[in-house]
């Protein structure tokens, strides 16, 4: 794990991602057309940090919309006309009860807000490791999106991505003779996304959270490896050291964070043991969120401080750890109505 950067060694590192337009907005230059990603930035609400809402297993979408109302409602981070690009886990061959995806009513919820706030298109991206039309049907992708107008994608052509920089900040390390530094130009990485990305307006997260076998855990953090095209590089050259810098550029304009099953063993795919906390997460805080999302993950005993991206994530200025200080508002009932 990266030693503690001090903040003057943080600001003299990430000084070239704070002028291109700060933490907690603007996030790639484009190399190629010489443009900027515009993201909406994150809305911070006055009254709430987070916002965690428990119902039954068939009010998933309910409490899925009572969350993001708690924040200020979709409209705070959708307008419209905005192209948005929805983030979910849709990658494996599971089905829901398993675990391994982002709940189908959760997602439609998610989709049919956008909608009603009036945006003009909604991409539903998950870079998938199973074959990507058997995962969207398994999981219950392409129903949750039927009717509604939304695209599901799995961008696995290299062509469907432009290159973008990302500012390279966390102290290089070694791993199989292999300098973590050596993938870096000059501070900064060269990435991959994908092109709807890159033109969406808003940018919304929308993991599960579950078991990591390589990263301790798996929610919004590292939600964003199935938005990059060589994610295979993170394993190599320091995966928690690669999930924290790609935080750093990249905010999510909103997270909705998927706890209403959570795969405790075997993940990111399982089959594994589940349990059913029927809970949702929304913020704008990735750090936060994951923080408080470890308590999910009660099998293995996680906590904060056992996830190093975590630890890096506070330590960079991406999100805040202390989860305890923070406003959390937490609905719990039936409904949560």
């Amino acid at each position: 794990m990266a030693d503690k950067l001090s903040r003057r060694r943080f600001l003299e590192l990430a000084g070239g991602a704070v002028a291109l337009g700060g933490l907690y907005s603007l996030t790639f230059v484009d190399e190629n057309a010489k443009g900027r990603l515009n993201l909406r930035a994150p809305v911070k609400s006055e009254g709430v940090d987070l916002a965690v809402v428990e119902g039954a297993t068939t009010d998933y979408a309910a409490i899925t919309e009572r969350a993001v109302n708690e924040l200020g409602g979709i409209e705070a981070f959708v307008r419209k006309g905005d192209r948005v690009v929805i983030s979910p886990n849709m990658g494996w061959m599971r089905t829901p009860e398993q675990a391994a995806a982002t709940h189908p009513d959760v997602l439609r919820s998610v989709v049919m807000m956008c909608k009603r706030a009036g945006a003009s298109h909604i991409t539903c991206i998950d870079y998938t490791l199973d074959d990507w039309r058997m995962a969207f049907d398994i999981c219950g992708a392409n129903a949750a999106v039927e009717g509604t107008g939304a695209t599901l994608v799995s961008p696995t052509d290299v062509t469907m991505y432009r290159d973008v920089d990302v500012p390279a900040v966390v102290p290089a390390k070694t791993r199989d003779d292999v300098p973590y530094a050596c993938i870096h130009a000059q501070d900064r990485i060269h990435q991959k996304v994908p092109r709807a990305l890159i033109e969406a307006d808003s940018y919304i997260c929308l993991p599960i959270v579950k078991d990591h076998e390589a990263a301790v855990m798996t929610a919004a953090m590292k939600k964003l490896m199935g938005v990059i095209w060589n994610r295979k590089d993170y394993h190599r050259y320091g995966l928690h050291e690669c999930i924290a810098e790609m935080n750093l550029a990249l905010r999510p304009t909103l997270i909705i964070a998927d706890a209403t099953r959570v795969l405790q063993t075997r993940g990111p795919k399982g089959p594994g043991e589940v349990t059913v906390p029927n809970q949702v997460i929304a913020g704008i805080d990735p750090v936060a969120i994951d923080s408080y999302a470890t308590r999910y993950l009660s099998v293995k005993g996680v906590t904060p401080d056992a996830v190093p991206h975590l630890i890096l994530g506070d330590q960079l200025g991406v999100g805040r750890i202390d989860v305890e200080n923070l406003r959390v508002r937490e609905i719990a009932g039936p409904t949560a109505g």
